[in-house]
């Protein structure tokens, strides 16, 4: 039987900063993530490109991420960093809200690839 991967919402600035260089920097995460095959990454800035043909209100995206949090099993809160600029962000009032959502349904939250990777080999689904 093969073991279940937990589902970890990505969440990071987009608004503070260069929404492009934040996008940049969670699809080099996810592309990171999906290569060491320890978690299955849902990075919500993809949704960028949704953005050109209906653009929505900041709240109506925060409403539709805490849909998207209701049935992941974790979220893990990264800076937005750009090496090559010297480019980090640290500030994200809507990743904020994100993972105070998940500790509101007790579940776990995480701040570096190393602690969620060592919550999910112990993870049974």
């Amino acid at each position: 039987m093969q073991k279940v991967k937990p589902v970890v919402y990505m969440a990071s600035p987009y608004t503070h900063g260069d929404a492009a260089i934040n996008t940049h920097f969670q699809c080099q995460m996810f592309h990171s993530m999906l290569d060491d095959g320890i978690v299955i990454p849902l990075t919500p800035h993809l949704l960028t490109f949704s953005s050109i043909f209906q653009p929505r209100s900041w709240d109506e995206w925060l409403e539709y991420d805490k849909g998207l949090l209701r049935v992941v099993d974790g979220i893990l809160r990264l800076n937005a960093e750009y090496a090559p600029l010297g480019y980090k962000i640290t500030e994200s009032k809507g990743a904020d809200e994100e993972c105070a959502y998940m500790i509101g349904q007790n579940k776990p939250v995480f701040y570096n690839k190393q602690d969620l990777y060592e919550w999910a080999v112990t993870f049974n689904g």
